[in-house]
C-alpha cells in the first residue's frame, strides 16, 4: 500500500494529466503526448488521419505517421521543439517526422500523413491551377491557400489527391455544366475537412464572400 501511494505521488510530480471537453471532444495529454477520443477524428483513410481540436501524433517518430500539419481555426499557441508556435485562423505549422509539439489549445485541425500508404492516383491531365498561393512545399506534398473572389472563375485546372480544410462558407460551381449552380449543391461548409480525389475542372465562386481553403495536396509526377 505504501509503495502504491509513493508511486502515485511520483507520477503526479512528473506528469501532467488533463481531461478537457469541447464540443463533445475529449482528450488526455501527458507532456508532449496527446490522445484524442474517436469523437475528435474528422477523417481517417489510408492516406491521412485528421483530428479536430485534438491531436494523436504530437510525439516525434510516431509509428506509421510522418509529417503533421496543424491548421488553425482561431488563434492558437503551443510549445514545440522549435519553440512557441503562435498562429491564427488560416495559418499553418508543419512538423516533420522527427519533430514534436504540445497539444495546442484552441480550435484547429491536425492532419497526419500516413506512411506506407497506397500508390497515389492521378488526374487525366495536369493543368496547374492559377490564383492560389503555395505556403509550404517539399518532396511529398504542398500546402496552398485556395482563394477565389466573389463571382470570379478559376480556369480549367487539375488536382491530385488532397485534404481540403474549408474556412469560408461559399457555393461553387463548374460553369461549363451549371453556370448559376443548383440550390444546395457545391456548398463549402466552413470549419470542415474533406479528402478529395484527383480531378480536372473549372471553378466559379457564386457567393458574396471569397473562397478560402487550406489545401494539403500530395505531389505527383504530372507526366
Amino acid at each position: 500500500m505504501k509503495n502504491s501511494f509513493l508511486f502515485f505521488i511520483l507520477f503526479a510530480l512528473t506528469a501532467q494529466i488533463s481531461v478537457a471537453n469541447s464540443n463533445s471532444i475529449s482528450y488526455i495529454y501527458l507532456k508532449n503526448f496527446a490522445i484524442a477520443n474517436k469523437d475528435s477524428v474528422a477523417l481517417d483513410n489510408a492516406y491521412v488521419k485528421v483530428l479536430r481540436d485534438g491531436a494523436a501524433c504530437t510525439l516525434a517518430n510516431t509509428p506509421n505517421f510522418g509529417t503533421r500539419i496543424i491548421v488553425a481555426l482561431n488563434k492558437i499557441k503551443f510549445k514545440s521543439n522549435r519553440g512557441t508556435i503562435k498562429i491564427k485562423r488560416g495559418e499553418i505549422a508543419v512538423f516533420l517526422e522527427n519533430e514534436f509539439y504540445d497539444l495546442p489549445k484552441g480550435s484547429y485541425f491536425e492532419i497526419a500523413l500516413k506512411k506506407n500508404h497506397p500508390p497515389l492516383t492521378k488526374p487525366n491531365e495536369w493543368v496547374e491551377p492559377t490564383k492560389n498561393t503555395v505556403i509550404y512545399e517539399d518532396a511529398e506534398f504542398r500546402v496552398f491557400e485556395e482563394r477565389l473572389n466573389p463571382g470570379d472563375t478559376r480556369a480549367l485546372h487539375s488536382h491530385a489527391q488532397r485534404v481540403v480544410v474549408r474556412l469560408n462558407q461559399v457555393q461553387l460551381t463548374d460553369p461549363r455544366y451549371s453556370p448559376n449552380g443548383k440550390p444546395g449543391t457545391g456548398i463549402q461548409v466552413a470549419n470542415t475537412v474533406k479528402f478529395a480525389e484527383p480531378m480536372v475542372h473549372v471553378t466559379k465562386n457564386l457567393s458574396a464572400i471569397p473562397l478560402f481553403n487550406i489545401v494539403i495536396e500530395f505531389k505527383i509526377d504530372p507526366n
